[in-house]
């Protein structure tokens, strides 16, 4: 609870950001990501007004949302903000046969050595380059039938 400097009641503040309150129903919440539309609506109101805080308030947007979309509308004009970029790997998961053929290798020769072991002496060969995983080493095990899963026991 705070007080003014006019010696007012009690009144109860939800949030002060830089000298202005700000009520807990008008905080910014997530709003998820911007449509086409909205895209469009919040550069076309920047272009009229040169405004972008009234362009972003008026989309529903965030102004780092403007900051990101504006200079491919620049660079390519709607076509530019039409779609995201796409950031899928394209290689995600896959690892060359070389190196599944020595983790099997690996495992064969020494059965007690485990996922982190196989992993390091991979690296090691490498000159120190992370090829693969620990958790990537279990996988081609599993797959190739070498991983035992253990189960932890039930209290009852």
């Amino acid at each position: 609870m705070l007080t003014n400097s006019y010696n007012s009641p009690k009144i109860k503040i939800n949030t002060i950001f830089e000298g202005i309150i700000v009520k807990k129903e008008e905080r910014r919440k997530y709003r998820g990501l911007t449509t086409f539309l909205q895209r469009k609506l919040m550069i076309e109101t920047y272009l009229k007004t040169h405004n972008i805080t009234q362009s972003c308030r008026k989309a529903g947007a965030t102004i780092n949302t403007f900051r990101r979309w504006y200079p491919r509308y620049l660079e390519s004009g709607l076509e530019g903000i039409k779609k995201a970029k796409c950031h899928t790997n394209k290689h995600l998961g896959r690892v060359n046969e070389k190196y599944k053929d020595r983790i099997i290798e690996l495992k064969k020769k020494h059965p007690l050595w485990g996922r982190r072991t196989i992993a390091l002496v991979i690296c090691n060969e490498n000159n120190g380059k992370k090829i693969i995983s620990p958790s990537g080493v279990q996988k081609i095990l599993e797959k190739a039938g070498l991983w035992e899963k253990w189960e932890k026991e039930k209290k009852k």
